[in-house]
């Protein structure tokens, strides 16, 4: 069997770290698209309430607070949502993400914690959630990962690491489900205006040849990775360059380094430190 297509008509979804970023506009276009339900699932509970009242037709959202870190709070996510909504989960977007800057001297309890969401969510989620798509013959799940787990993030060693397993994980779901009819696709954008980077300029973007780049908005992000989940593409690279550099770091791997390393001595780490780590949002 075929990996099915998404149809976000009449669809249940839900969308981690969805009150804010990428996660807010998931939810947004969705709705505006059709699905019968959007679960906002947040570790703020006000926040994905917020969302739920201010952003989501009448009807249409359901709030969550869950740490999407914690294995028990996805399964609980999953049985409440197919409670509440009255229905199974058609796509499930493993969105929430943690940032972090430093090398190997970051503390072990922060590694984990980046890990545990950055990458053991989709474990949790494909864990309590494939069973019933393999039941069904069809499910959709959509990893948000990062340009950084094609590419890299010099200065910001453990989310390159944990995004580098995020496109791993994506690939082997894929590889392993798609003849039971489940569609696992990786978002891999570069940089996208939320509370995970600094304000870039033109200058900063024209000077990196390109590997930084201007942001794009969350909302054109959401757009182009939903049309590519409806397409039914693995792959979704909503930044033109990064595909380009991905080209040329298998073309020639000792160049990509070095232009690197010349990246990061000129403009040093892009991303923003959240000052509350647990909290922080893709």
């Amino acid at each position: 069997m075929a990996s099915s297509k998404f149809n976000p008509v009449g669809s249940i979804c839900i969308v981690t770290g969805g009150a804010n970023g990428i996660g807010r506009s998931l939810s947004q276009h969705l709705a505006s698209l059709g699905a019968k339900r959007v679960v906002v699932v947040d570790l703020s509970l006000s926040a994905a309430q917020k969302v739920v009242s201010q952003d989501l037709p009448s009807g249409v959202g359901l709030a969550i607070g869950a740490n999407c870190g914690v294995e028990m709070d996805i399964r609980r996510v999953i049985t409440e949502t197919e409670f509440q909504c009255d229905g199974p989960i058609d796509a499930f977007f493993c969105n929430a993400g943690i940032p972090g800057n430093g090398g190997p001297e970051v503390s072990n309890d922060e590694w984990e914690q980046i890990w545990q969401v950055n990458v053991m969510q989709s474990v949790y989620v494909s864990r309590h959630l494939f069973p019933k798509y393999v039941a069904r013959g069809k499910g959709v799940m959509v990893i948000t990962a990062s340009s950084a787990g094609l590419l890299s993030l010099p200065g910001a060693l453990a989310y390159s690491v944990t995004k580098h397993a995020a496109v791993g994980l994506a690939e082997g779901l894929h590889i392993a489900y798609a003849s039971k009819g489940i569609h696992v696709a990786c978002l891999c954008p570069m940089g996208v205006r939320t509370g995970m980077i600094p304000k870039i300029d033109s200058a900063m973007a024209k000077h990196s040849d390109g590997m930084v780049g201007l942001p794009m908005s969350p909302d054109d992000v959401a757009k182009k990775t939903v049309s590519a989940v409806i397409a039914g593409n693995f792959m979704i690279l909503p930044h033109k360059q990064v595909k380009f550099y991905f080209t040329k770091k298998a073309q020639d791997y000792e160049q990509f380094l070095l232009g690197m390393r010349k990246m990061y001595e000129k403009h040093g780490v892009i991303m923003s430190r959240a000052p509350n780590m647990s909290s922080a949002r893709l």
